[in-house]
């Protein structure tokens, strides 16, 4: 019982830096260059241990597109999806957001 009572504070933290932060993941994957949606999925799994689904995946993708983060295009019947300037300067933010954190947490913990 004390074992699942530790743990779940943990998955808490895994859950809310995962799926919810989903654009942080996009933006971070096409940094790298342009992708397909379902091979940016299977990439985001793969290097994050975020496991999306296809409608969530679907919203945060239009939203960081209406926001001026992504573009797309089509390649025949495929379409792709890139990263803006504005697009890398908000993961810019967000990667210096967490490692400010990160070093908070460090400094406030002495851990």
């Amino acid at each position: 019982m004390i074992v699942s009572r530790s743990v779940k504070p943990l998955e808490r933290l895994k859950r809310k830096t995962g799926v919810e932060n989903l654009w942080l993941y996009v933006l971070a994957e096409l940094s790298r260059g342009e992708d397909y949606p379902y091979s940016l999925i299977k990439r985001i799994r793969e290097d994050f241990g975020v496991t999306a689904g296809k409608v969530i995946f679907y919203v945060v993708r239009q939203k960081l597109e209406e926001e001026g983060l992504i573009r797309s295009h089509y390649v025949e019947r495929r379409k792709y999806f890139a990263i803006t300037e504005q697009g890398r300067e908000v993961l810019r933010q967000g990667i210096s957001y967490l490692k400010e954190l990160s070093e908070r947490l460090h400094i406030v913990s002495g851990i």
